[in-house]
């Protein structure tokens, strides 16, 4: 049941129905009923693992918190029966050592069992592959299910389990609170990666009444992100199928044309689904955590990755990055590179936190090699970034060139932007390595080409063209009132009613009028 689908829509409505004509305290099992509905309608079969992830680590992180609160108690005894401060310290430190075994071989456990499931269920066929062109053997592939949004539920599983083992907060009791959490269906399928402490305040927390405000503000992002996916991102693909598949035989031009078209018809995709997602949550009255935040106006690589997919960055940040910058390994390394060099002391951890980051996002987008290297591709430019940063600033100094300057500023966006297209040629999920490289040295080779003789784009039209064309301009000016903190959707609220009607009539008539053709589901949903 995709979300552009009518079913999908139906489904909608009837639950934000009943959700506001039942009582308050009931509102979240209509939630928790609804997802496993919508999980089983699109596969019955796959209800078995996402209930299996969610009883595991419900125990899984029950136990971290009952070894906890064990520990704290003999530890409050143990003082309490004596007042020597010395064998009160050394029993606290024995306790909590103990306990902190305890609770992280039950961490290992928990997401070992969590991430072999997405490991055996994504990525069995991508290493028998490996292998099979490694040894030149021939052993059979396995057909597995694959789980609706088994990337998304499992990297929030993941947050909670890091999130209760540091003791952020206790684990969750109620395991159909729990459950809802896992799998609350306007995100299960792409994001955004929620956090358990976030969610349970607008779940549980928070009393929900219908607001006519909300809902038309709500209204207005789903209507927005469907046409962002159904007009431009499916009529831009069309553009890409084309682009990519001939860039063989056209001007070097027309492959960074590609490029563009797959900028717009990927960021349209995706920034369109968090639109719709995030519309229809809002609908419940609950907010979700925004996942784009203009990302085409970065200055570098990492401030893209700030910007794009936020809540896969955070996760990232949260519980691969920092905690590798504080482990005893990556202090090691600090402690030999001080007394060579303090730069270095500081820049190589955090070159290899990166490059640890990006290669589990590459590996995350997907089972192929093309994955691995667009990861690995964007950890060696921040890398590089890091490294030569302090020759970037003597450099600037000596040419005495003002980088906050407008002008060089938009300079950094353009060189981001380049850098970001390049990389688009490994994200692709229907390119391999091959065509990767082949694309790539097309886009370089500044051959004259023959544009007249070989381009004939029978796949698409000259409407879809200025369709995209006109439709991403809209979006580009919108975008550009983001960034300056202009709030859109308030603004637009604020109109005369004519003029306000006649910008929601528009928005309302132009995906039926101008979408594609051909549609595609949303590609994230795929993950």
């Amino acid at each position: 049941m995709d979300f552009t689908s009518t079913g999908f829509i139906l489904f909608t409505a009837i639950t934000v129905l009943i959700y506001y004509l039942v009582p308050q305290r009931i509102k979240w099992i209509i939630l928790l009923i609804a997802s496993y509905l919508f999980y089983a309608i699109n596969n019955f079969k796959a209800l078995f693992f996402i209930i299996t992830s969610t009883l595991i680590s419900y125990f899984g992180a029950l136990l971290m918190s009952r070894i906890e609160n064990n520990c704290n108690l003999r530890i409050s005894n143990f003082i309490n029966s004596t007042d020597d401060k010395d064998k009160q310290k050394a029993f606290k430190k024995s306790e909590k050592s103990n306990a902190k075994k305890k609770k992280k071989i039950a961490a290992i456990f928990t997401m070992t069992f969590i991430f072999g499931i997405l490991a055996v269920l994504k990525y069995s066929n991508f290493v028998i592959e490996s292998l099979n062109q490694l040894f030149n053997i021939n052993n059979a592939h396995f057909r597995f299910i694959l789980p609706l949004g088994i990337s998304f539920y499992s990297f929030q599983i993941a947050s909670y389990i890091f999130d209760v083992y540091y003791g952020k907060y206790q684990a969750e009791k109620n395991i159909f609170h729990y459950a809802l959490y896992v799998c609350y269906f306007p995100s299960i399928v792409q994001g955004p990666i929620n956090r358990y402490n976030d969610l349970k305040i607008h779940f549980f927390e928070t009393r929900h009444f219908f607001n006519l405000e909300t809902a038309q503000f709500a209204m207005q992002r789903i209507l927005w992100g469907m046409l962002k996916k159904l007009v431009i991102a499916d009529r831009a693909a069309d553009v890409v199928t084309y682009l990519f598949n001939n860039h063989a035989s056209l001007p070097w031009y027309m492959t960074w044309c590609g490029l563009l078209f797959y900028s717009i018809k990927l960021y349209a995709d995706f920034s369109g689904a968090m639109d719709v997602t995030i519309g229809i949550s809002n609908l419940f009255g609950i907010s979700l955590q925004e996942n784009f935040r203009q990302p085409f106006f970065s200055q570098s690589i990492a401030e893209f990755w700030r910007r794009w997919h936020i809540t896969l960055g955070t996760w990232m940040k949260d519980y691969i990055f920092y905690p590798f910058s504080l482990s005893k390994f990556s202090g090691n390394i600090t402690k030999f590179l001080s007394e060579k060099n303090k730069f270095l002391a500081r820049a190589v951890p955090s070159c290899l936190g990166n490059l640890i980051v990006f290669f589990i996002v590459g590996v995350w987008h997907g089972a192929e090699w093309h994955y691995i290297v667009y990861g690995l591709y964007n950890a060696l430019i921040i890398i590089f970034g890091i490294i030569l940063k302090p020759f970037f600033e003597r450099l600037s100094a000596f040419f005495h060139i003002e980088t906050e300057n407008k002008f060089f500023k938009l300079f950094r966006i353009v060189r981001t932007f380049i850098l970001v297209n390049i990389g688009w040629v490994f994200d692709d999920n229907t390119t391999g390595l091959d065509m990767s490289f082949s694309m790539i040295r097309q886009a370089f080779s500044f051959n004259t080409g023959h544009l007249s003789v070989n381009y004939n784009p029978f796949t698409y039209t000259e409407l879809t063209l200025i369709t995209v064309i006109f439709f991403s301009a809209i979006w580009f000016l919108v975008s550009l009132k983001k960034e300056k903190g202009i709030n859109v959707l308030k603004k637009i609220s604020e109109k005369h009613l004519i003029v306000r009607w006649i910008i929601y009539i528009a928005l309302i008539m132009s995906t039926p009028f101008f979408q594609a053709s051909k549609m595609a589901g949303f590609i994230y949903a795929q993950f």
